[in-house]
Formats: structure tokens, sequence, C-alpha cells
């Protein structure tokens, strides 16, 4: 019986057939080149190789666009005639779960897989993508957590699993434990994209502009070229850059790194886009027609309703271009998936509706409005997934409607708080002058 790189049994008898899985397991724990033709060649040697269909089914649902839909469904199809396993029949039920919108069941089912099977490096790494759409923070960190028994340095896919280790740690609140190994998975490979992504995100929570640029800037000679994954890093190194007030070469990033195409309508770059774009928006920097272009990009989508967190960034766009049909289309659609079941209603309904309601507000000048409907889905935003750095625009949002809205011990609250956890911030500091102005402005 062949075994795949990380000592899985897998249902082939094809050694070139393997060999591409094993391509493909490499480029997609990097987040590197195109795994999808990787698997497809894999495909080639052996159509009934159900490994490959799982994992080329998983791979397309995480792209949490419905552009996908059509290829993750021949991959189920043909997956469920192939040669299967039991671990890999797992992977493939998991990949159904997810394009049916049972994000959650998805979830539980590969970290099952991974708890069985600790070796099975792909079935962790797409349980801890499931979980950063999820907001699973706990489990983010767990789940590879418990894989590292399997694992010791110099095994092939230990650095990658360190990598998201860090990131779980990061992401709750373990930020020293957090930098320690994901520099480690770094030295480990210097192409590990998401590894360098966990330390970015310790240096943007902790605002710390002196350590987060140069590690960004300095290893992208590494981490960037071939990577699916470098626009998301790029989008770090900016948010540093917007932290300094340097907005010049915030916009020169999303031109040049983020947003190269400016006709691309690949969902996870768009959301970086937007997320951007707004903050500048949010500080008063004239992003010129680069809304309406993005906006563009987004009009496929405007009525998808499959993820709140894509929803509420198109919103971002179409709210920013001045496209205030294309919002209400998309809030429309939104509306109607809060009143469906499932785990996007569920998103949509608690957090994803009322952020989407608030940043339309913001744009009316209704700020008022803003403030109470973000200020009460906040507390819950971590359930519609994304990380702490991408949820921070609802905390941005929130603050720039109380200042615009004069709602002054509002936005001393808020300026206060974040402060407190990012005392290094120059940002943080413009946002708590700017609410001592409002306050000196109303003793006056």
């Amino acid at each position: 019986m062949l075994k795949d790189r990380y000592g899985n049994p897998v249902s082939t008898s094809s050694q070139a057939a393997l060999a591409k899985y094993d391509e493909a397991l490499d480029l997609i724990r990097l987040y590197r080149g195109d795994p999808v033709s990787a698997l497809d060649a894999a495909l080639g040697e052996d159509p009934d190789f159900g490994a490959a269909w799982a994992a080329r089914a998983g791979l397309l649902v995480q792209q949490t666009d419905t552009a996908y839909a059509e290829e993750a469904a021949k991959s189920y199809r043909a997956g469920v005639a192939a040669r299967l396993n039991d671990r890999e029949r797992a992977h493939l039920e998991a990949a159904r779960a997810w394009s049916e919108g049972r994000y959650n069941d998805s979830a539980i089912g590969l970290a099952r897989v991974a708890q069985e099977n600790p070796r099975d490096l792909l079935a962790v790494q797409f349980a801890h993508t499931s979980c950063f759409y999820l907001g699973m923070q706990q489990e983010l960190r767990d789940w590879p957590l418990q894989a590292m028994r399997a694992f010791k340095r110099g095994d092939d896919g230990y650095g990658p699993l360190l990598g998201m280790v860090a990131f779980g740690m990061e992401e709750c609140g373990d930020f020293a434990r957090a930098e320690a190994m994901g520099r480690e998975a770094v030295e480990i490979d210097p192409r590990d994209g998401w590894a360098v992504h966990a330390v970015a995100h310790v240096n943007e929570m902790r605002g710390d502009l002196d350590r987060g640029i140069p590690w960004l800037a300095d290893n992208a000679q590494h981490w960037a070229p071939e990577s699916g994954f470098a626009y998301h890093n790029w989008w770090h190194l900016a948010l540093l850059y917007l932290d300094m007030g340097d907005f010049s070469q915030v916009l020169k990033l999303y031109d040049e790194k983020i947003r190269p195409d400016p006709d691309s309508s690949i969902v996870l770059q768009s959301i970086d886009a937007s997320a951007l774009l707004w903050r500048l928006k949010l500080e008063g920097v004239d992003v010129g027609n680069r809304f309406a272009t993005l906006a563009a990009a987004w009009e496929r989508s405007a009525e998808d309703a499959f993820y709140a967190f894509n929803d509420l960034h198109a919103i971002m766009a179409f709210v920013g271009a001045g496209r205030v049909v294309d919002a209400e289309r998309t809030l429309k659609a939104m509306r109607h998936a809060a009143a469906d079941g499932g785990d996007n209603a569920y998103m949509t309904r608690k957090v994803g509706l009322p952020a989407a309601e608030a940043f339309v507000a913001f744009e009316a000048g209704r700020y008022v409005e803003c403030v109470e409907k973000l200020a009460a889905a906040r507390g819950l935003a971590q359930r519609f997934g994304g990380s702490h750095a991408q949820r921070d625009v609802l905390t941005l949002t929130v603050l720039h409607a109380a200042i615009k809205g004069g709602l002054r011990a509002t936005a001393e609250a808020f300026a206060a708080e974040r402060l407190a956890h990012k005392p290094q911030s120059p940002w943080a500091g413009r946002l708590a002058r700017q609410v001592r102005a409002l306050r000196e402005k109303a003793a006056a």
C-alpha cells in the first residue's frame, strides 16, 4: 500500500499519481503555485485516485467563492465514484458539508480525521482554515496543537504545522509564544507565508511598527514569489504603514502588490482590497477611482449571501463607490440569508447584517445608528470569521462614527480602549487626539 508524504495510506497504486499528489500537498501547505493543477496531474495518472478528488473538492470550497461551486461539485461526484479509504471518504464528506453551508459540520469532521490521523496534515490545515472562517479561536490553536504529538523537528510538515499553531496562539492572545513559534517555522522554511503571517499578526496587534515592517519587507524575497497568499501579507504591511500615517506608501502597496490587476475578481483578494480602502476612507484619504473598480469586481458576488464576511466587504466597496443600489441588493440578499437555516444564517443575523447596515448608515451620515449597531455586534464579531486584525475595521468604524456624530463619551471609551491595547501605535495616538479635540470643542 502506498503512503503520502506524511505517511498516510492512499487509494492509488500509481507512483506517478502519488508523486503529483505529494507535490500538491506541498503547494497547499505553503499556499504556493497551483495545487489544483498538480492534483489534476495526479488524476491524469489515476482518474480513480479518491484522495486527489477529495483534496481538490476541499481546496475549492474553502475559497468561499461561488465561482468555484461547479468545479467543487464535479470533484465531489468524481470522488464518490472513485477508490476511497475511510480517511479519504471523511475528507470528501467534509467538503460536501462546506459546499452545502454546513460549515461547522465540515470543520468538526476534519478535526475528527486529524485527531484519529494526526499525521494527516491536510486535514489539520483544512480544519485550521475552517476555524479561521468560523471564528473558532481556541480550536484554531488547539487542533494543530493536538497534531504536534505526531511530529518532531525535522519531520516533513513540522514547520507548516508549527506555523498553524503560531497563528492560533496569536488569535488567542498568546503573543510571545506565537511570535517564537512563527519565527521558528520561518527559519525552517522562509517560503512559509502562513507562518510569516502569524508573526505579522503579532506585530499588528501590538502596534509594533519597528519590528513589523522589517519582518515583512525584509523577508518578502522568500515568501512572496509564487505565493497565492502574498497579497494578504502585503495587506499586513500596508496596515503597518497606515498605522504610521504613510498613506502614499499604502496606496503604492495597494496598486502594486495587493491589487495589481484592478479587474481581478478573486474574492479573497477583493476582501483585503475593500478592507484597506475603507480604512483609508475613514482616515479621509482620497483613493481616486479605486473604489469604483473594486465595486465592479464585486458585482458578480453582490447577491451571493453565501458567507457573511464576504458580504460585508462587498458592502464596503459599494458604499465607497457610491453605488447605493448595489449596496441595497447585497443587504436584501443578506436579509434573505439571515432568515434561512444553516451556519451562514446565524453569522449574517448576529453580525454580518447589523454591521453591513451600520456601514451604510455611516455613509448616509446616520452616525448614532452606526454606533448602536456596531457596538451591539462587535462583541459577537468573531462568530462571523476573520482575524482580530480584519475585524478591527468594526472598531475603527464605530470610533469614527462616534467622533463624527459628536458622541464624546462613546468616542473616548473606544479611543481609550485602543490606546490601552496599542500604546505604541501612532494611529491610536492620532485617534486619541481627535477625541481630545472633540472634548475640548464641547468644553468651549
